[in-house]
């Protein structure tokens, strides 16, 4: 097989190659962050879903639920329409560990709710929600710019 280039080594196209890199990896990080705006409320609303669903009591808890995936599968398929990029994992460590809090506060304010529910104490598992709605959009915020810093820096 030939390569197209006369001299793979020659320092001239290295740098070339490099740049177009460089270039391809900018395009992604726009990409990722052009879509924030949103992506991390949309998100946040689903997060908001699923913690509010024992609010709903037993007979209707589904139905929070049932609308939070519709959310989060909507925004995974519209975010690869308009953007063209499907991300399945963090780009590094920063991303990972976003991911994590996030994780912990959906866990966490999940549990809460269970116990208000329980306790008859509906109102505030309301505030529950609210509250870990906005900080998951927060996060996913944070965790797109991380993503599209460490696209750009990666290598």
């Amino acid at each position: 097989m030939e390569s197209q280039l006369e001299n793979p080594r020659d320092p001239a196209s290295v740098r070339e190659s490099l740049k177009a890199i460089s270039t391809d990896r900018d395009r992604i990080g726009e990409r990722v962050t052009a879509e924030t705006w949103w992506v991390a409320p949309a998100q946040g609303l689903g997060a908001a879903l699923i913690i509010v669903a024992p609010a709903a009591g037993l007979a209707w808890a589904w139905l929070p639920f049932v609308l939070s995936m519709g959310i989060f599968i909507g925004v995974e398929v519209l975010f690869r329409k308009r953007s063209g990029l499907g991300i399945t994992r963090p780009a590094g460590p920063r991303g990972l560990w976003l991911l994590v809090a996030l994780f912990v506060i959906i866990f966490f304010s999940l549990m809460i709710s269970l116990v208000l529910a329980l306790l008859g104490l509906i109102g505030w598992i309301v505030g529950v929600a609210v509250a870990a709605g906005v900080a998951t959009a927060l996060i996913i915020v944070e965790y797109d710019r991380a993503y599209a810093a460490e696209v750009r820096h990666a290598g």
